[in-house]
């Protein structure tokens, strides 16, 4: 979500003619180029297509150690899976298999996106993941940014089968509409005309599994408070808010953070 705050004041000049062309390049500023994972410094991740509605998805796998699970991660709305080649090696440093798929726009998949497609493309990469990884490893649910809302919306309030055996949030938000609030109240009135509004909130009633929620205290473009909400929504038995001291946005990933993660997986993702 790192061009949100310049999508919302777009947004406020151009008016609703225009609505629709600007979430598109602001709300998914996806980059496009296809970077290999060996060019990415991945040699152990594989690059599968998952074609699904006419769309050819890249997406990057790699199989469990034995006795670990696979974390299905959904990535934020800026850059493209190489950009986040750094997290993927901390993930199969702990033995997790990874499967990582691009959005429609992004690293190389094929198509438009929107909050339409890419729902229809998480539920289908969930229900066939066998295409791209064959496994019966636990499933983990890991949202990063606008990624939370795909894990929400997308995937935990559809019911998909198999219940995934754990979920993590990486600052979460309640919705579009008031991530643009947040930047500009004067926006209130164009927020309606919204296509893609990732009503996250709305949707959190199905959080059911383990969750573990991270948010920067000092998150500027989506408030820990939205986080705590979406929190405070979840139904899950097993649940924990990880709050980082004087974290934004982008800068969560932390070590005493890592390691809060890696235990929460371990204990909510073994077989």
């Amino acid at each position: 979500m790192l061009r949100l705050a310049a999508f919302a004041l777009l947004f406020s000049l151009g008016g609703v003619a225009i609505v629709g062309l600007l979430e598109e390049r602001m709300l998914y500023p996806f980059d496009s180029h296809r970077i290999s994972p060996k060019a990415a410094g991945l040699s152990t991740i594989s690059e599968k297509i998952f074609e699904t509605e006419g769309a050819k998805l890249v997406t990057w796998v790699a199989p469990p150690r034995a006795g670990k699970p696979v974390v299905l991660y959904f990535h934020g709305n800026a850059g493209n899976l190489a950009m986040r080649a750094p997290r993927f090696q901390h993930m199969l440093a702990q033995g997790y298999g990874l499967v990582a798929m691009a959005y429609r726009g992004s690293s190389g998949s094929t198509g438009s996106p929107s909050q339409k497609a890419i729902v229809s493309d998480v539920r289908a990469l969930y229900r066939d993941l066998h295409k791209v990884l064959p496994s019966d490893a636990p499933r983990v649910l890991y949202g990063e940014s606008l990624g939370t809302g795909v894990v929400i919306v997308g995937l935990m309030a559809s019911e998909v089968q198999p219940r995934p055996a754990a979920v993590v949030l990486e600052a979460p938000f309640t919705s579009i509409s008031d991530v643009a609030l947040n930047t500009s109240p004067k926006l209130a009135p164009l927020t309606k005309f919204l296509t893609s509004p990732w009503e996250s909130l709305r949707d959190a009633k199905a959080l059911n599994a383990p969750l573990l929620v991270i948010h920067g205290t000092d998150d500027n473009l989506i408030p820990i408070e939205q986080g705590r909400q979406i929190f405070s929504a979840a139904p899950a038995n097993s649940k924990k808010f990880l709050a980082v001291q004087g974290a934004g946005h982008t800068n969560l990933w932390r070590s005493g953070v890592l390691q809060e993660i890696w235990r929460f997986i371990e204990a909510s993702g073994r077989l």
